[in-house]
């Protein structure tokens, strides 16, 4: 890649990873997980829309699993944008309260639950972004909010996401954060593979 083509990938991830925050802060403001859920789809919806580069959007798609440099700068670039978001977030007492009681449960997920639900999140993601260029009108967006509602109340780990929720909480376990965000990176981009295999083959 050239060295703007690494710029143009770092900005809209960094939009993206921003993005994927912001639905993440309404869901920790909700008390009910099913409002939660539905209003956390305003994040990919936006990813979308806009055109943002989200690792877990690219992860299912042929052209970006071919090139896992790209994948490596757009993950780097979520990660600045959640991770600022989740500091941010984290000056809010009863939010940062939340995203603790949320981090807590993720970390204490072994590492192959971590993987397997890192894959059901990246199936659920996979469903919503390749929906949403197949679907015309309203389809579209029902698609990316069923997607992103089933894979949040599914407990199911979505990466940037999840750094989000470990920045907002102030986590400060790092060997075991930068574990634990290891293995969802791998779970969803076996996932990505895992879809991106299903639809090459099912193909007509």
């Amino acid at each position: 890649m050239k060295g703007k083509e690494i710029k143009d990938h770092v900005i809209r991830a960094i939009c993206a990873g921003a993005s994927i925050a912001l639905g993440g802060t309404v869901f920790l403001a909700c008390e009910n997980k099913v409002v939660g859920a539905f209003l956390f789809s305003v994040g990919l919806i936006t990813v979308l829309v806009f055109g943002f580069d989200l690792y877990t959007g690219k992860a299912c798609n042929e052209a970006f699993i071919k090139s896992p440099g790209k994948l490596a700068v757009i993950w780097i670039g979520n990660f600045i944008g959640a991770v600022l978001f989740g500091l941010m977030v984290s000056t809010h007492g009863a939010l940062n309260a939340t995203a603790a009681a949320v981090a807590a449960g993720k970390l204490a997920k072994p590492f192959y639950i971590v993987i397997i639900d890192g894959i059901i999140c990246e199936f659920c993601i996979a469903i919503a972004v390749r929906g949403y260029a197949k679907a015309e009108g309203f389809a579209k967006y029902l698609v990316v909010v069923l997607g992103v509602m089933v894979f949040i109340l599914c407990g199911a780990e979505h990466v940037v996401a999840d750094m989000f929720y470990l920045a907002a909480a102030r986590a400060a376990d790092i060997p075991k954060i930068a574990l634990f965000l290891l293995w969802a990176t791998v779970g969803n981009a076996a996932g990505g593979v895992i879809w991106w295999l299903g639809e090459k083959f099912t193909a007509k």
